[in-house]
């Protein structure tokens, strides 16, 4: 399922703004502060041709803990454990390798998070194991990041990272894998002196693998939403540069929000490596390898609305590239029963060009936060 959350540069700065700061290291620790979920997630997907229906049930229980400020410092852990309830047939739930078609041994506990922050005025540092939401950047990292907020008007990311996993409770865990032989720096810039706008230029190098640069501009304008996205990569593995661009409208009316959105990419390599570590503009549950490929043009529009305690949302998305086109019919529902339990339902319909890869997902997430 798809997430949205708050980075973790960004909850630190914030944290560190609301917390009063220890005197101790005994109270830092005793004034900390703990959360996290369990919760229950099951999916069906029905495949055409010869590929095998697949589905699985599992549980997940993650746990967090932050301490309180000392003299600008903070330590941050965070853990997490999914096992495998059921599965139709063997590696739906692991995946099955490639290279030797066994079923993958996925560990059964991850540490997301382990990492010490520093906050003094204008800038933060966070050294170790955390959570990132770039542009082209994201699940968790092997890193040192710094977040310069003493322009004004302005927020300068500086990062290195060496290694990234993805840590779900909708699917099995990750091993941390490394990025290169060097890992990957990255420069991610916020301008927001323009009445709702935000101006994001970004630059990223991962060495002997690729180096991307971007640009981002968000507005809100009279009610409409405008989003306007470039970005392209120089290749050291490719033979040739990725490019994608990406152009969305959004607005609100009586309690119902519309979003009609376009993306296209390079003829020859599509996107290129850019998505290597991760994105922000794929909309789709199934559909990112098609959207990023070469030569491929994308239409969506998406419609959500609440009803009572139920919010309701459906996509519907078109990708055609040079003699074929796949799309996707999405359709969410997602309650919240208490202050602490919701339930996400998902429907996912994918036509591909050759039928026998088309599929239906029904998935279903119930979560208690605490």
């Amino acid at each position: 399922m798809k997430k949205i959350y708050m980075s973790a540069i960004a909850a630190t700065l914030l944290s560190t703004t609301l917390m009063a700061e220890s005197t101790s290291l005994k109270d830092a620790f005793a004034n900390g502060k703990a959360s996290g979920d369990i919760s229950i997630y099951a999916e069906n997907v029905s495949n055409n041709g010869d590929t095998k229906d697949s589905g699985f049930s599992m549980g997940s229980i993650g746990v967090n803990y932050e301490t309180d400020t000392l003299n600008g410092f903070k330590a941050s852990f965070g853990a997490r454990t999914n096992h495998n309830f059921s599965e139709k047939e063997d590696g739906d739930y692991d995946g099955i390798d490639e290279d030797t078609g066994k079923v993958i041994d996925t560990p059964t506990v991850a540490i997301n998070t382990l990492n010490l922050s520093y906050a003094t005025e204008g800038v933060t540092v966070i050294a170790g194991r955390q959570e990132i939401d770039l542009e082209w950047m994201g699940d968790y990292h092997e890193a040192l990041v710094a977040a310069i907020t003493a322009v004004p008007d302005t927020t300068i990311v500086l990062g290195h990272t060496e290694r990234f996993m993805a840590v779900d409770n909708d699917a099995a865990l990750e091993e941390m894998g490394d990025i290169g032989e060097d890992g990957a720096n990255v420069i991610d810039v916020k301008y927001e002196g323009i009445a709702n706008t935000v101006i994001n230029p970004y630059y990223m190098d991962a060495n002997d693998i690729f180096s991307a640069y971007g640009l981002k501009a968000t507005t809100s304008v009279a009610n409409v939403d405008l989003t306007a996205h470039y970005a392209a990569t120089n290749e050291d593995t490719l033979d040739e540069d990725g490019s994608i661009a990406h152009f969305e409208i959004g607005t609100t009316v009586s309690d119902i929000a519309l979003a009609a959105g376009y993306i296209t990419t390079d003829t020859d390599v599509g996107a290129g490596s850019i998505a290597t570590l991760g994105d922000n503009i794929d909309p789709t549950e199934s559909l990112g390898d098609s959207i990023y490929g070469a030569d491929a043009d994308t239409f969506y529009a998406s419609i959500s609305a609440d009803v009572s305690m139920v919010t309701l949302g459906a996509l519907y998305t078109t990708v055609d590239h040079a003699d074929d086109r796949d799309s996707e019919i999405t359709l969410t529902a997602s309650a919240a029963i208490t202050d602490e339990l919701g339930l996400d339902v998902l429907y996912s319909s994918v036509s591909m060009e050759d039928s026998d890869e088309d599929s239906d997902t029904v998935s279903m997430m119930l979560t208690y936060s605490f």
